[in-house]
């Protein structure tokens, strides 16, 4: 695992050539644990300061509703930076991702330029999300109010835009899990077991 890793990030800027599946997997696999600490730690940094809020508030012998508000006017505060920061980490994951995955596409003899699409899909799916902060900040207050019906309507759109941000990794599953060909192919010899 440590060698496809090192493999991975000496190879950052090599879209030549073949990678096996089980190099490709474990530096998938890193940076899939990278994704996810890196959302628990923003999510940390982000949630303490509400929560302490929320105490001060309750010391203070706040009402429920009171807290509620001072928390869905935190929460509406947070998405938007929890969008930012996720758009950020992806961009750079993405940029990390790619070479290895357009090597990987030629070890079954695929094409590198569906790795270009996929990257492609992932920019479309951020902007998407960034476009849809706003919509999500609405979503807060609306569940405030606690009207149902505008709630569902507000996240049904939002839930649509969403789903774009699955089909980059439909994609590299699909291709990531494709046989490799026997032998040379036209992206060169089989690659080393790593």
């Amino acid at each position: 695992m440590i060698a496809a890793i090192k493999y991975n990030l000496a190879n950052l800027t090599n879209f030549k050539g073949r990678e096996g599946r089980s190099a490709f997997w474990f530096y998938f696999l890193f940076l899939a644990i990278i994704q996810i600490v890196i959302s628990i730690v923003i999510s940390m940094v982000m949630t303490a300061p509400m929560m302490a809020d929320v105490f001060e508030a309750a010391k203070q012998g706040l009402s429920e509703a009171e807290m509620q508000k001072r928390m869905f006017s935190r929460l509406s505060g947070m998405m938007r930076t929890s969008v930012w920061a996720s758009v950020a980490s992806t961009l750079v994951l993405t940029g990390l991702l790619v070479a290895s995955f357009t090597r990987r596409l030629h070890d079954s003899d695929k094409p590198g330029w569906i790795a270009g699409l996929t990257a492609l899909i992932q920019f479309a799916a951020l902007g998407m999300a960034v476009a849809s902060v706003d919509k999500v900040a609405e979503m807060m207050i609306i569940a405030q109010s606690g009207d149902m019906v505008k709630l569902q309507e507000a996240q049904a759109s939002v839930m649509m835009n969403g789903m774009l941000g699955y089909v980059p990794l439909l994609l590299i599953i699909v291709f990531g899990v494709w046989p490799s060909s026997d032998g040379a192919n036209r992206y060169g010899a089989e690659p080393d077991h790593i």
